[in-house]
């Protein structure tokens, strides 16, 4: 009676358990729900207050994204410094490390604006002569495309027709000049001084965030290790221990990909720029420029610079801008294949349906910055989902491959194997891979091998019994 007594009370107390935990499973879903209805309805109003944080704390936002930059930066001085026999030998290691960082960053700190000064020395003066180029030969364009369109109707059996688009499009003009271009001009003098003010605010938020940045690095360290000692702080050690190693991995994953990306897309502008120079190809550095800067943007970047570079060229030399197209092409095949793999790797573990929806998700959302970090976000955040979903198969003895689930019919619950279709005829190492012996061994394949173990066991009890 008492062993039943006390079976019935396990009993109410795992189903006690189970209800409450079900409970807090179902609160959270309709927490969740409530949540996302009142995001969805109030979305604009969080937008414009998510826009007003982040404009508040932009100065901060930036020094932040510095010192993520130059971190490797002031790394690779600290260690070069610290091989140095002056440091290395300190009898106050303490006090050396310190002096060594402080070194580093300012070192780090000088190679910026370093590069930044010679970069603006030898792009700016460029970039005013090409624009002054591009105004003075306007006319010129502008006449081209009156010859052209003139030569077409003459020549063309379609000319009346022709004729009477032009006309239309005429008309067009001068009712969009009369009716909307005069109002707009008010609206662009504003705009414009919007735009200085918008500079100015850019370089305010640029020098205050160098300022933040240095400070940051300084502190650096102590940041990491308050982080972890909060995580070890709120969560057990196994738990924190893999949180700290997944925040590791995305820090791989994210830091990965923009420092590879800036070296891609600064060696493509370079390679194109020596390439254009040395065959005279009109407009080479601000075409480099548009190249090398639109680079950073993964699988649409080259496209969105290609095309306007074409159409530049060609308006100077129709067979210049054609030879700039297949050397486009060339390049980004090289960059596709061989540049970028080598330095960025598999950096994202994105497949490229993913990349795309990453970029156009990110660039309707945040435009142009979430065009450049929605890979690398998105990236992070596949990692993290996935990380969750093979720990769970993982807990549940189940292959954490994609392969075995393709072809997978079902689940048995009773052997606890995936069933698949009884007319798939399979190599024996697709067999394996569907039955998961790459990453975990089948529970059905332990209790079959702990049946036998006991049968020879008993068979062998029984045979010394007979004897």
């Amino acid at each position: 009676m008492s062993e039943n007594s006390n079976k019935k009370e396990e009993t109410g107390k795992m189903s006690l358990k189970t209800i409450i935990r079900q409970a807090m499973i179902y609160l959270f879903v309709i927490a969740v729900g409530g949540i996302f209805i009142f995001v969805l309805f109030r979305w604009d109003a969080i937008k414009h207050s998510i826009g007003t944080l982040f404009r508040i704390l932009a100065p901060v936002i930036t020094g932040i994204v510095i010192a993520y930059v130059l971190l490797p930066v002031v790394e690779f001085f600290q260690r070069l410094l610290m091989k140095l026999s002056v440091f290395k030998e300190s009898k106050k290691p303490l006090k050396t490390k310190k002096l060594v960082r402080n070194i580093s960053i300012g070192g780090a700190m000088v190679f910026a604006v370093a590069v930044l000064f010679v970069l603006g020395y030898m792009i700016v003066p460029q970039l005013v002569r090409s624009i002054a180029l591009i105004i003075a030969r306007f006319p010129s364009y502008t006449r081209q495309i009156g010859e052209w369109f003139g030569h077409l109707q003459s020549e063309s059996k379609f000319s009346q027709d022709i004729q009477s688009l032009v006309n239309q499009g005429l008309d067009y003009l001068q009712t969009w000049m009369k009716n909307d271009l005069y109002p707009q001009i008010r609206v662009g003098i504003n705009t414009f001084t919007m735009s200085v003010m918008n500079v100015f605010g850019f370089f305010y938020n640029l020098l205050v965030g160098a300022i933040i940045s240095i400070y940051v690095l300084m502190s650096a360290e102590t940041f990491t290790g308050q982080a972890k000692k909060i995580t070890y702080a709120l969560f057990k050690p196994d738990t924190a221990n893999s949180m700290v190693d997944v925040a590791r991995h995305c820090n791989q994953i994210f830091g990965g990909f923009i420092s590879g990306k800036l070296i891609d897309s600064a060696i493509i502008g370079l390679v194109c720029f020596v390439v254009l120079s040395l065959i005279d190809m009109p407009y080479a550095l601000l075409v480099s420029v548009i190249v090398g800067v639109t680079n950073i943007i993964p699988f649409f970047g080259p496209y969105i610079g290609a095309v306007p570079s074409v159409i530049l060229i060609s308006l100077t030399d129709l067979r210049q801008g054609i030879i700039f197209l297949v050397f486009i092409v060339i390049l980004q095949q090289i960059d596709g294949n061989i540049l970028g793999p080598k330095i960025l790797g598999n950096s994202t573990g994105l497949s490229p349906f993913w990349v795309v929806f990453a970029i156009l998700l990110g660039g309707g959302v945040f435009g142009f910055p979430g065009m450049l970090l929605g890979v690398p976000v998105f990236a992070v955040i596949y990692y993290l989902i996935k990380s969750f979903i093979e720990y769970t198969l993982y807990k549940k003895h189940m292959p954490l491959e994609t392969k075995p689930y393709i072809s997978s019919d079902r689940y048995d619950t009773e052997t606890k194997q995936l069933v698949y279709n009884s007319g798939d005829v399979d190599t024996r190492k697709e067999r394996r891979e569907k039955y998961g012996s790459y990453k975990n061994i089948s529970i059905e394949r332990e209790k079959k091998r702990e049946e036998q173990a006991l049968r020879k066991e008993q068979e062998k009890e029984r045979d010394d019994d007979e004897i």
